[in-house]
């Protein structure tokens, strides 16, 4: 469909060449290949460890996985949603949070987290 749009006379004067995947790829199995070859995300991935109280939560508040002894989750993975910013700074905070908790001075509130 994109090349479709792309070969339209509207774009011609925009449009020099198709860079990639290429003429060369034409058939849809072709076309799926190259798709999983070169895809991947621009954004950071966050919340595959849900973090709270409730049943779904599979990290605790003080970042404890449930049901294993002595391990933390301390990445992007407990943020409940992907902040609007970069996620590196969160991530630290999440990290000094956790280096706090494991040296025993209190927690920041999940909220804040």
């Amino acid at each position: 469909m994109a090349r479709e749009i792309l070969r339209q006379p509207a774009l011609k004067p925009f449009v020099l060449a198709e860079r990639l995947p290429g003429d060369g790829l034409t058939t849809d199995e072709e076309l799926t290949q190259y798709a999983y070859r070169s895809c991947k995300t621009d954004h950071h991935p966050v919340g595959t460890c849900a973090m709270g109280t409730g049943p779904e939560a599979v990290v605790s508040p003080d970042l404890r996985l449930r049901g294993v002894l002595g391990l933390r989750i301390v990445d992007a993975s407990v943020m409940p949603f992907v902040p609007s910013c970069n996620t590196n700074a969160p991530t630290i905070m999440v990290a000094e949070n956790a280096s706090d908790l494991i040296l025993g001075k209190p927690a920041l509130p999940s909220a804040a987290l």
